[in-house]
């Protein structure tokens, strides 16, 4: 088993370990503005947190803006946003990340910057 394969293993059990308490009681939905904009319940919290309980790790995690909203009314206190961080973490282990963001992070290493022009201004560093 390959180095990357151990660790997204590890981070899937500590995501695991988040989402188990949530009830799937919808609560989070009301404040979540991604939800509000695209109306389809696999892109509400709760979305993503029955995904993430069944085991699946799908790019439709990078549509959350992770803004915190749903745990605003989160009665059980669930941090949804760690877990789907956590969850992209996986993808990118496993080599599911977005196309945009392999290139914004190319861009930053060979220009520093997420767009690739002005390499002079405002550089910034990445992994």
């Amino acid at each position: 088993m390959t180095k990357e394969k151990i660790e997204a293993n590890n981070i899937k059990e500590e995501v695991r370990d988040i989402v188990e308490k949530c009830v799937k009681c919808g609560m989070c939905k009301a404040n979540c503005p991604v939800f509000k904009t695209l109306r389809e319940e696999s892109t509400s919290p709760r979305g993503h947190a029955i995904l993430l309980s069944e085991d699946v790790y799908d790019k439709i995690l990078f549509k959350c803006n992770l803004c915190k909203a749903c745990e605003k009314n989160c009665p059980l206190d669930v941090k949804l946003c760690e877990a789907i961080r956590k969850a992209r973490e996986v993808l990118v282990l496993e080599g599911k990340e977005l196309d945009g963001n392999k290139e914004m992070i190319k861009n930053i290493r060979e220009c520093g910057n997420p767009s690739g022009k002005n390499p002079d201004k405002d550089k910034l560093y990445c992994c």
